[in-house]
């Protein structure tokens, strides 16, 4: 019960998040149009929603960001030209089939669920997909993952938040990370904050980041996806530089 709690924490920063102006006009805002599929058989259940990006025909920026949130969300099944609706297919044929070795050699169905939304941030410059990820191919329970990916809608450029753990800040960064972690009381399987890995994982809030760990990266799966937020304030405390406001 606790990882699905822990999740609906992680979504309730993401909905807070959306909290945004409308100084922009709706035509220069992307507009999703979502791509649902849902597909059950006797071997498997696949499931998936995907926010798709409607207006790039004008916007070489959104088609960007659709081309780059494409390859993340199907990695493994993308196709050229890019095309949602084939790759959805690939997924649902890899999963079915290995449902069908499941079922013959557990008695057991697959399953797969990819649920995606996504929400303009901080006056609406940045926009952040969030992608749930449930998937079982056997074994004693399924896998999980909450995977965060933050856009600069002027650029089209990814957040990349790995400098954070590094330099002369990566210390600092880790400690704080380390501390929130012990607050959450979880399972931990680090042993102390110079142990805090690296997660590419991060959402950017209304007043700062957000980090998140799958199960297994710094706790037991008992305690599901982890979640820790820093504020601005508390980054910018440590020395690194906050790209995400030096570049609004």
């Amino acid at each position: 019960m606790r990882r699905f709690s822990i999740y609906i924490v992680a979504l309730s920063l993401m909905t807070m998040a959306s909290c945004s102006s409308d100084e922009k006009s709706q035509s220069e805002k992307p507009q999703f149009e979502p791509f649902e599929l849902s597909v059950e058989s006797d071997e498997c259940l696949v499931n998936i929603r995907y926010q798709r990006i409607s207006n790039i025909e004008d916007n070489p920026v959104f088609a960007d960001i659709e081309a780059q949130n494409y390859a993340h969300s199907f990695d493994g099944y993308t196709v050229e030209p890019m095309d949602v609706a084939t790759s959805a297919q690939l997924l649902l044929d890899e999963y079915s089939e290995l449902g069908a070795d499941n079922m013959a050699f557990a008695g057991a169905a697959c399953s797969y669920s990819l649920d995606q939304v996504a929400h303009l941030t901080r006056g609406d410059e940045i926009l952040c997909y969030e992608t749930f990820v449930q998937a079982y191919t056997g074994g004693a329970h399924s896998m999980l993952s909450l995977w965060y990916d933050c856009f600069d809608l002027s650029t089209g450029r990814l957040y990349d938040f790995a400098y954070l753990f590094e330099d002369e800040w990566s210390s600092a960064i880790r400690e704080r990370i380390y501390n929130g972690l012990v607050e959450l009381d979880l399972a931990l399987i680090i042993d102390g904050a110079e142990a805090v890995p690296e997660t590419k994982s991060v959402l950017i809030t209304q007043g700062g980041v957000t980090f998140v760990y799958q199960p297994y990266e710094v706790a037991a799966f008992s305690d599901g996806i982890v979640a820790v937020t820093l504020n601005d304030e508390d980054i910018a405390a440590t020395g690194a530089p906050l790209v995400w406001v030096d570049e609004e």
